[in-house]
């Protein structure tokens, strides 16, 4: 047994580098364009990689996404969503080592703890052939499918076997077994595994629950109970389900979470014969379902409204023309659209896509060579956009370029206060807009419209203005031209 888990965790690890187990690398997704899509994106490691599959829910309900190869390197799918809701995403994959193959995907998140979840709220880890046991036979022991789940304290596991049935005793001294292997990849190779068990009560042997399962140098397996399951058989599936308390709480189970954030897992039927004279029990093994090493990561988007980037200028040499932009946006989206417009010797206006350098921090910087007076454009939805300009030819090479607007405001803010400060920068002399909206895009008042002579404008906002909005969260939408700036802030009694 132990064995042929140590086999599996070696083709995981041989399929998706050292480094990291997941083969799906620098996810990232968009706001919402105008046809109520986020644009994920991600590039994909691995050259054992066999296929890959997305899945996406906001109901509970997983369905598949379309993916497709990006002209810009990776691969994109598009992901309906309205604003609001939080939509899950996970990703799978199989790989194929040493004549074995294993799959690597994300748990499906489960919100609430209710037992047994609906198999379409799980994610499948694979389809099993039939006919594959390895020693004994009948189609309660040859499992189909495995499924798996999780919640903030719960890991569900599910399968399927050919008869749609589990019975537990074959006669008073043949029973079955039927078993979700957990093990922590960091201490693999220690002489410890972990078990979600389904059987007859033996008493003195063994009873349903969740095991630490020893393994001696002849393979005989011995088991300490550590703590209890939930199981129970409906729709042809068997359903398991432990506190990730019990499991990980134990010594040996090792660091969690872990470095990767994930478990490895296979299923097993076994035949537990037992000798009424020695009441010494014999282990024979059924089968085994596909390894999955499973990531728990929670994967999700939850925007109440989309706030644009922003965009400031790090650094630019007018001689060289190399300029240094850094992109930030408070709900992690990254630019759907980043341009540079260079104005050439004839008048004309080159368009550049840039290229994005993903930093560590969230951040993206962007390292180009520009004309003076060149302007820089962004957008996260292909609707809104934030411009930044260059210094123009022949202009002192020390004043700083047109920055993006800014927005500064006590938050939260206090409907007791008599007034707030609005502190508006980045502006140019041209008329300048301000609207208040609530999280459902509604707009509720519009400022004066006026032209600030300097970059950075004081606004005195009586609480007059506010003081008969309902509590919660709003946005200063603020426009001078093609630049946009939205600021998200909280309201409180």
């Amino acid at each position: 047994m132990k064995q042929v888990l140590i086999v599996i965790l070696l083709v995981l690890t041989a399929g998706m580098g050292a480094q990291t187990l997941s083969p799906f690398q620098n996810i990232r997704h968009s706001s919402v364009d105008s046809g109520g899509y986020i644009h994920l994106r991600y590039d994909l490691i691995g050259s054992s990689v066999v296929d890959q599959q997305l899945f996406y829910s906001s109901t509970g309900v997983w369905q598949a996404a379309t993916i497709n190869a990006h002209d810009t390197g990776g691969f994109e799918a598009l992901l309906p969503y309205s604003f609001g809701d939080k939509l899950y995403y996970r990703f799978q994959t199989s790989v194929e080592a040493m004549g074995q193959a294993a799959s690597y995907l994300h748990a499906a998140w489960l919100e609430e703890d209710s037992f047994p979840p609906p198999s379409s709220a799980m994610a499948l880890i694979a389809e099993d052939p039939i006919g594959d046991p390895w020693q004994t036979v009948g189609p309660n022991f040859d499992l189909t499918a495995s499924y798996v789940a999780s919640s903030q304290n719960k890991f569900y596991r599910a399968v399927s076997n050919v008869s749609g049935t589990f019975p537990l005793m074959q006669n008073f001294t043949t029973y079955n077994l039927y078993g979700s292997m957990i093990m922590n990849p960091e201490t693999v190779l220690d002489s410890m595994a972990y078990a979600m068990l389904y059987t007859f009560n033996i008493p003195g042997l063994i009873s349903p629950g969740l095991y630490k399962i020893g393994v001696d140098l002849s393979l005989t397996p011995s088991f300490e109970r550590i703590g209890d399951v939930q199981s129970t058989v409906s729709g042809g599936k068997l359903y398991l389900s432990c506190n990730f308390a019990d499991l990980t709480s134990d010594p040996g189970f090792g660091p969690w979470p872990n470095s990767t954030n994930t478990l490895l897992t296979t299923d097993l039927t076994a035949q537990i014969s037992l000798d009424l004279q020695t009441q010494v029990p014999e282990f024979a093994i059924g089968d085994y379902s596909t390894p999955g090493l499973i990531d728990f990561t929670p994967l999700y988007y939850e925007v109440l409204l989309n706030t644009l980037p922003e965009l400031v200028l790090v650094s630019y040499d007018e001689a060289s023309g190399r300029v240094e932009l850094r992109y930030t946006d408070l709900d992690e989206d990254f630019p759907l659209e980043a341009s540079m417009f260079n104005d050439d010797e004839d008048g004309k206006v080159n368009r550049v896509d840039m290229t994005p350098i993903y930093n560590e921090d969230g951040s993206i910087s962007f390292i180009e060579h520009a004309n003076p007076g060149a302007h820089i454009s962004v957008s996260d939805n292909l609707i809104d956009y934030v411009t930044l300009w260059l210094p123009v030819a022949n202009a002192d090479i020390n004043a700083p370029a047109v920055q993006a607007l800014a927005c500064r405001l006590p938050n939260p803010l206090h409907k007791g206060s008599s007034s707030s400060q609005i502190e508006i920068s980045g502006l140019k002399r041209e008329p300048l807009q301000i609207g208040l909206y609530n999280t459902r895009g509604q707009k509720i008042r519009d400022f004066d419209i006026f032209t600030p002579m300097d970059p950075v404008a004081r606004l005195s906002w009586s609480s007059d203005g506010y003081q008969g909005l309902p509590q919660g969260i709003y946005f200063l939408k603020m426009s001078q031209g093609s630049r946009i700036h939205s600021h998200k802030f909280t309201i409180l009694h």
